[in-house]
């Protein structure tokens, strides 16, 4: 899916296209966006979905396309895609433009680190807002995408898996989707 739709100086990718909604389409693209919607409806991404290995207390886990989310631990996986230390706009921007991107060039999976940090302003909607993108963006790539997060983003509701490691009792309880792993 190489075909390319070049808007000023801007290039996309049909495939990338699929990531945008209604809505962003029209904002970002303006009377074009008809158009562009129009193309879209008969575009099918074919791709086979990649599973990856994470490690978590001497354990594999398999992540599938999706969007994980991880609070409290650190999961070992190796050759992934790590979303740089943006703020804010400049956050959302990365998810919606330059990480399709990156993922054309290289599929892999993706890590965010620090969701919940990522928003100065309108932490809940931005936390929210940003989760919908790379719900998209896993679901579009077949990717898996890695959230570490905290309470704030622990709230959305359409995670594939949830990877959490809290202290009780003096030692570490992990759980993936609610069965321990180790503790």
């Amino acid at each position: 899916m190489s075909q390319l739709v070049v808007v000023g100086k801007e290039a996309f990718t049909l495939r990338h296209l699929k990531v945008f909604r209604r809505e962003e389409l029209a904002a970002i693209f303006g009377e074009l966006a008809p158009v562009l919607e129009k193309r879209l409806e008969s575009v099918v991404v074919l791709l086979t979905p990649l599973y990856v290995r994470a490690g978590i207390c001497g354990r594999e886990i398999l992540l599938s396309p999706g969007v994980t989310h991880v609070r409290g631990a650190a999961l070992k996986l190796a050759g992934a895609l790590q979303v740089p230390p943006l703020l804010d706009a400049d956050f959302l921007e990365y998810l919606l433009f330059d990480l399709p991107r990156a993922l054309e060039e290289e599929r892999r999976a993706v890590v965010v680190e620090d969701l919940d940090g990522r928003f100065t302003v309108h932490a809940e909607e931005g936390v929210s807002y940003s989760l919908d993108i790379l719900a998209r963006v896993a679901s579009v790539y077949r990717v898996p995408v890695v959230v570490y997060g905290s309470e704030l983003s622990e709230r959305w509701g359409y995670f594939s898996r949830r990877v959490r490691c809290e202290k009780l009792e003096g030692r570490e309880l992990c759980t993936v989707d609610g069965e321990p792993v180790c503790g």
